[in-house]
């Protein structure tokens, strides 16, 4: 049976429904299209609260992250939060995520929701020797996403701290309306905005509609599909997954090899010295055909690459993807993807596929 989030009672009253990572989410409200431009050019509010939120605590802690993330975790400043990775020994990837440091001995990793029972098991079965402890609170909890250009400007007005003094990829304890929240300038949709997290489950609903009394539009699993596309950013099980390293989906910013021993890192290494012939590219479709997950990607009839993930782009006004292509390909290049036996031109261009400038997108490589 499906799980339920704690805004579920909103959801089916007015969205439309549907399962994912083993909950029922809102696919959409209004619709796809309206709810992507609202978080472009105004503000959506996501329910993200299926996701996992694991906290580690205790003396080893950090050392804990760092065995078993790519990244450095220790070196983090307390309330700074880090994208990161968990690999397996061959180099694949086990899972991404968010993590925040919440104290000198604490940090709350973010599971996507589809893996969270395997996170979970994987960290448990490695804690073997050191000092920390691990407790899941994804249950009892609500986290929701806040994204686009009026996102300070709606959150600011429910906020006990001044939002501006907040950078990107820093958090804190603040009063939001009547919940106690941490507050991070972080999210998954290429925009400004903030994600919400309490550890504690009163006050969601009123949370919720309160941000939509301000101006944020409620937005579903389809545009925060699209928006993340639009800002090249990875999902797990389509540009991640157990046989794909972080060096094919180009996320070596996210592998910091001279930290020291991590699980996978002797491979990783290896590939960043001798990159692997295929990497993550972007695609933008010539005419109207839409490319999706698993199609071939061709040049001059031979096979060069397959698509990771692919929609129409309301924001780029064309279909977009991501694939694995050829490194020897350069941008610009000319190439094709086979949909339902038919090839439709395409073009290899960067990630992400819209004016960053205009869009405020903040690349994660970026982060200090």
């Amino acid at each position: 049976m499906a799980g339920k989030t704690l805004l579920y009672n909103y959801h089916i009253s007015h969205g439309t429904m549907g399962e994912f990572g083993g909950f029922e989410m809102p696919l959409w409200y209004e619709g796809i299209i309206p709810e992507v431009e609202a978080v472009r050019h105004g503000a959506g509010i996501f329910d993200v609260s299926h996701m996992g939120r694991i906290l580690f605590s205790g003396k080893d802690a950090g050392r804990f992250l760092d065995h078993i993330m790519t990244n450095d975790m220790s070196g983090m400043a307390v309330m700074q939060t880090r994208y990161t990775l968990i690999c397996n020994e061959r180099g694949g990837v086990v899972d991404d995520t968010i993590v925040f440091r919440t104290g000198d001995e604490d940090y709350v990793a973010f599971w996507n929701a589809s893996n969270r029972q395997k996170d979970n098991s994987w960290a448990r079965e490695r804690m073997g020797g050191y000092g920390v402890k691990m407790e899941d609170h994804s249950e009892s909890t609500f986290m929701i996403a806040l994204q686009g250009p009026r996102a300070e400007n709606i959150l600011q007005p429910l906020c006990g701290i001044h939002l501006g003094g907040l950078k990107r990829h820093r958090g804190a304890w603040a009063r939001v309306g009547d919940s106690e929240c941490h507050v991070t300038r972080t999210g998954y949709t290429g925009e400004d905005g903030f994600e919400l997290f309490s550890l504690t489950g009163n006050g969601a609903m009123p949370l919720w509609e309160r941000l939509i009394a301000g101006g944020a539009k409620p937005a579903g699993l389809g545009a925060r599909d699209v928006l993340r596309l639009e800002a090249g950013l990875p999902l797990y099980g389509h540009e991640l997954g157990d046989a794909i390293s972080p060096i094919q989906a180009r996320l070596d910013f996210a592998v910091k090899v001279d930290k020291g021993e991590f699980i996978g890192r002797d491979v990783l290494a290896a590939m960043i010295h001798d990159p692997p012939s295929r990497k993550l590219a972007g695609l933008r479709m010539v005419g109207r055909g839409i490319p999706r997950q698993g199609y071939p990607v061709l040049a001059s009839g031979r096979e060069v690459g397959v698509v990771t993930s692919g929609t129409f782009s309301p924001t780029v006004g064309a279909p977009i993807a991501m694939a694995f292509i050829e490194t020897a390909l350069p941008q610009g290049s000319e190439v094709q993807v086979r949909i339902r036996g038919a090839d439709h031109a395409a073009r290899i261009t960067p990630i992400p596929f819209y004016d960053q400038k205009a869009y405020g997108f903040r690349r994660e490589a970026a982060q200090p």
